[in-house]
């Protein structure tokens, strides 16, 4: 036998194996068995990494602590859950009361539901926004946590851009309905410090009316997202939903539990990107990522850098070999 010969048929039995393998072929089958093989994504590509209220699982949510750690994580964004208080600042804060993540029971006792907009920023900055995590959370305590507070937007921007990181800002208005010209602050704020351009800011809600007002005042390059609860999802037409929010979007934030490889797939072919929550451990994190999702928002960013640092040094090539034969891309990739 010629020695092209032999080589044309080493190449063949090559392909085969990868192609037609019941092994090779199987890891690609369904929605669900083959996701918890690899952290490799179908393309290869970075997974971008959204510190959910920042580093939240190690230090108290939406504090500078946690946004530190973040930065420190390597982290991509920093989420910012934004509420108005009294007089008008726009403070981070996840919750639209003060009771779960501050000591504001006990200092102001007879102020119950204890509702963010109720409070001034001097009243609010009385408060301790870090002890409450050293209880529920022991492993990680610290002394200093208990010294934390609830940061205004200009603090972070002013702390962030003393840090000269390049980690960006993912911001969501919340309970927009209740807070008359949160946007249009929010926007001010963002504009005054050189934060309103592509690549240093995005924005969410799980209010469509707050994304359209948003999409009228800020430059057309800058992502909207649409939050989606399950129930908002589930059991309901995903071309409709992804056509509609098409229209005023740019990408859509399910929560992880409703993500399929339909959804994935359908959303891409929108030209939308798809960034579930909250997704914490190494396991739902494989599982998204071979889905195809585009960025994740996670508690705990380190472990997600991790993966996107052993994709980047080819230790997931095999897989994302067996991806490529068996499994073919059918969406557009996104802008």
């Amino acid at each position: 036998m010629k020695k092209s010969t032999l080589i044309r048929l080493s190449l063949f039995i090559s392909f085969s194996f990868f192609t037609f393998t019941p092994y090779a072929c199987s890891t690609a089958s369904t929605d669900t068995s083959d996701t918890q093989l690899s952290a490799a994504h179908p393309d290869g590509k970075h997974i971008d990494v959204i510190a959910h209220r920042g580093a939240s699982g190690y230090a108290p949510e939406h504090t500078l602590a946690a946004y530190k750690k973040a930065l420190e994580m390597k982290a991509d964004y920093i989420e910012l859950d934004l509420h108005m208080t009294k007089d008008g600042e726009l403070v981070a804060i996840h919750d639209a009361t003060l009771a779960r993540t501050t000591n504001v029971e006990q200092v102001y006792p007879n102020r119950a539901p204890w509702r963010v907009k109720d409070f001034t920023l001097a009243e609010i900055k009385r408060l301790d926004a870090g002890s409450w995590f050293n209880k529920k959370f022991p492993q990680y305590a610290s002394k200093q946590y208990g010294k934390e507070k609830i940061p205004t937007l200009q603090e972070v921007i002013d702390w962030l851009t003393q840090s000269k990181s390049k980690t960006a800002l993912y911001i969501e208005t919340k309970d927009p309905n209740v807070y008359s010209g949160m946007e249009e602050k929010l926007v001010g704020i963002l504009k005054k410090n050189g934060y309103l351009q592509k690549g240093k800011v995005i924005f969410q809600s799980f209010s469509e009316t707050s994304l359209r007002k948003l999409k009228g005042l800020v430059p057309p390059n800058i992502p909207l997202i649409q939050l989606y609860s399950a129930s908002t999802i589930r059991n309901k037409p995903i071309d409709h939903i992804l056509r509609h929010v098409s229209s005023y979007a740019d990408g859509i934030s399910p929560e992880q539990t409703i993500v399929t490889r339909k959804l994935v797939t359908k959303a891409h072919q929108y030209h939308l990107v798809i960034h579930p929550y909250t997704v914490n451990t190494t396991e739902e994190m494989r599982r998204q990522i071979a889905l195809g999702v585009d960025g994740l928002f996670t508690d705990y960013p380190d472990r997600l850098v991790k993966m996107n640092k052993k994709q980047d040094n080819g230790q997931d090539a095999f897989t994302q070999i067996e991806l490529h034969f068996c499994r073919p891309r059918q969406f557009l990739k996104p802008p």
